[in-house]
């Protein structure tokens, strides 16, 4: 799409063929689909039984929860049942002239079975529910989430934190540890883009339309990464369907917040053209200048415009299917201190992404499925001074291919996956950056295995990564590449075993070892990073980063009551961090930053409870905590977040939800030198939440006010927390009609 067109063309052209194929579709006979969900999670219910009441005419659910069944027309009365819910009856007049559709939610109960409380879960192994407690953002958490970035819409999590410089530049970090030790998929699939290179950089993945969020942690990281040791946030967006849907799904959302003025305008919609499954999306969203409580943060604008299409193929046996993916934004970097531009920077990205996706089911048991992806992706990065000069360009080209096969066993109490990567990645400097250009090829092979046995689970994994970085001279480059070509082997493994000590607690534990290989930034950077206001010195020599963790966790599970906790300790040989020297660079007047290699550890403790009162009230508090220290200089390590808390507090009526929520974080005096430290605060938020339905649209109407006092706060993560406190009172409106 040229970057010129009206993103809000694509908007309206997404709802006229939503239109159209709605039409194409319709059936003369009488057909009655719909999609049935989680009452509590709002993610779809698989082989739910779907009968005509009075006769033994049915159907059920497939794996995304939807269902089609033939009726005579005129009222008609449908029941849905699913062991571990209620069942659900609903009233139908079924037309010939009109199609009907419906979207039925299921609500969880516990069975009483001679004295044995037997609960719902969507999971299935206990290291899936302690997932799903631990690490799973969906449903309605999703709904009252929902921020402008990733980072913002995760931030309650238990453990993440969040890197920023600024409203758009914001990364998760996960029990402290940032940058590519977090890596983020989409469907499974890595998302490329510099935000894990610096806190300037933004994420590339539009948060409109997920169906969840999943925080990935223990052997199964391996499947994705080495590096990432604090864990794999994978976005489930759906891009390419595995079948062709039944009907047309879609959503059309819009949104406003009070803090910057913003608005968003957004359309997806899901619908079978012939044989094919069609997904489409677009969004524009626009932001002014955010509102602190201490005055407006000047230069800290977004505009951003996204599009995505896919198209697949699907039958019994497996699918195909390929999807484009664009994304464009500008957004500035406040300035106003030492090293920073007096009226700041701003930063204008283009990212494209074309992927490929296939899948084989093999009718042995023991050969369940072969899996196949390919990503292309380019990206155009800029960074322009105040007057409009450019500072910094970055552009790379960037290929994956993955393939994995799944295996399984007869009594399918194991399975196992065995994978093989390979990955080149092409980056290209210019303007005011010194890094010389440079390749890097990656080869991997990784295995994942997991059995479960009576009350003993088990999860065991490998990963092997052949990188080889090839710089290459350029006029501009500071850094002599001759001789600087590097190659690494890194070797990961981790174990996790797990043991149900009752039907209702289960402790475990995983030790892991692995490896990191520097990245390009690392190794080859000698120059100043404009937008990030720092003058960021490379080490060509670094050795692979190595550490061994361990982890260990107790999970009491009950109808009513989820208690998570969880210890763990990281202990790092080589950990590569980017140190504030103290000296400035004159010619600039930008802050030095080198990287260093230094002797580190991690502690930290993490815990979260929910309490569920019947279906209405619900109680949650998350506790988190880490410890990072420098053993080289017995100093702590930078940019690690304080002691925090979070709280909520939920009542549901059937037709509105209402609820308060608190952030509490302690005073961060633990500080590297040349790193300040801030304040203790606590801030509170209320939101509502309104669902209704009419004919064939599902609307939920979302009214969030946050920072209720109007506090004045510093996040600790934030490169500009000097100049920049968090965002004042801000009230926040969001409107979404799913129509099927």
């Amino acid at each position: 799409m040229p970057r010129d067109l009206t993103p809000l063309k694509w908007i309206g052209l997404l709802i006229v063929l939503s239109c159209f194929c709605s039409t194409v579709h319709t059936e003369e006979t009488v057909e009655i689909e719909g999609q049935v969900v989680d009452h509590r999670t709002g993610q779809s219910v698989e082989y739910v039984d779907v009968r005509l009441a009075g006769t033994m005419r049915g159907t059920s659910t497939d794996e995304h929860g939807r269902f089609s069944l033939s009726v005579q027309p005129g009222q008609q009365i449908l029941l849905f049942s699913r062991i571990g819910y209620r069942v659900a009856t609903r009233t139908v007049h079924a037309s010939s002239y009109t199609r009907t559709a419906l979207r039925v939610e299921l609500v969880t109960q516990a069975l009483i079975m001679k004295g044995i409380d037997v609960f719902s879960q969507t999971a299935g192994t206990r290291f899936e529910q302690l997932h799903e407690s631990a690490g799973t953002l969906s449903g309605e958490d999703l709904k009252r989430n929902y921020s402008l970035t990733l980072a913002e819409t995760m931030k309650n999590e238990v453990g993440v934190g969040i890197r920023s410089m600024g409203p758009a530049p914001a990364r998760p970090v996960i029990r402290g540890l940032g940058g590519d030790r977090v890596q983020i998929t989409q469907d499974g699939i890595q998302a490329r883009d510099l935000s894990s290179t610096s806190p300037d950089h933004a994420v590339t993945i539009e948060m409109y339309n997920l169906e969840r969020i999943e925080i990935i942690r223990g052997p199964k990281t391996l499947l994705h990464s080495s590096s990432a040791a604090g864990g794999v946030i994978n976005i489930v967006k759906n891009r390419i369907l595995d079948s062709r849907p039944a009907q047309v799904f879609g959503s059309l959302g819009l949104r406003g917040t009070s803090v910057d003025r913003g608005t968003l305008s957004a359309a997806s919609m899901i619908a079978p053209v012939g044989p094919l499954g069609l997904f489409g999306e677009a969004t524009y969203r626009t932001t002014s200048d955010q509102a602190t409580p201490s005055g407006k943060l000047d230069n800290t604008e977004v505009n951003t415009r996204t599009f995505a299409v896919g198209l697949s193929r699907g039958g019994d046996r497996g699918y195909v299917g390929a999807s484009y993916d664009q994304f464009d934004t500008e957004y500035g970097i406040p300035g106003g201190f030492i090293g920073g531009h007096p009226n700041g920077a701003d930063i204008d990205i283009v990212r494209r992404v074309l992927d490929a996706k296939a899948s084989y089911r093999f009718e042995d048991s023991k050969l369940n499925r072969l899996d196949a992806s390919f990503v292309r992706t380019f990206y155009h990065h800029f960074e322009f001074e105040s007057n409009g000069n450019i500072g910094a360009e970055f552009l790379f080209y960037d290929h994956i291919g993955d393939v994995k096969l799944h295996l399984g066993s007869d009594d399918n109490r194991s399975r196992t996956i065995l994978g093989a990567g390979l990955s080149h990645h092409d980056l290209k400097l210019g303007a005011f950056v010194f890094t010389p250009p440079t390749t890097r090829l990656s080869g991997t092979l990784s295995a994942y295995h997991e059995m479960s046995r009576d009350r003993f689970e088990l999860q065991v994994a490998g990963r092997y990564t052949y990188a080889a970085l090839d710089p290459r001279d350029a006029a501009r480059a500071r850094v002599d590449a001759d001789d600087l070509d590097r190659t690494f082997h890194a070797w990961s493994a981790a174990v996790s075993p797990l043991i149900s000590l009752s039907d209702q607690l289960v402790g475990g534990f995983s030790i892991s070892r692995s490896e990191r290989i520097p990245t390009i930034e690392e190794l080859y950077n000698e120059g100043p990073h404009l937008a990030a206001y720092t003058f960021e010195v490379g080490d060509a020599t670094l050795d692979a980063e190595r550490s061994i963790g361990l982890e260990a966790f107790l999970h009491f599970r009950k109808p009513g009551f989820d208690l998570l906790a969880t210890g763990f300790w990281n202990e790092y040989g080589n950990y590569l961090t980017a140190r504030n020297t103290g000296e400035i660079n004159f010619a600039q007047l930008l802050p030095i930053y080198a990287i260093d290699g230094v002797e580190a550890r991690f502690l930290g403790l993490e815990s979260r409870l929910a309490i569920r009162s019947g279906e209405r009230v619900l109680a949650e508090v998350g506790v988190s905590y880490v410890r990072g220290e420098n053993r080289d200089d017995d100093f702590p390590l930078p940019e690690i977040s304080p002691l925090k808390t979070t709280g909520l507090v939920e009542y549901r009526h059937p037709w509105l939800t209402i609820g308060a929520r608190a952030e509490i974080a302690g005073r961060q005096g633990r500080v590297d030198t040349n790193e300040t430290p801030t304040d203790d605060y606590a801030v509170f938020g209320l939101y509502a939440q309104k669902d209704f339905d009419t004919a064939h649209l599902h609307h939920t109407l979302t009214l969030r006010l946050d920072n209720l006092a109007d506090t004045e706060y510093r996040n600790h993560l934030s490169r500009i927390r000097s100049v920049m406190p968090e965002a004042g009172r801000s009230l926040r409106l969001n409107y979404r009609i799913n129509y099927f």
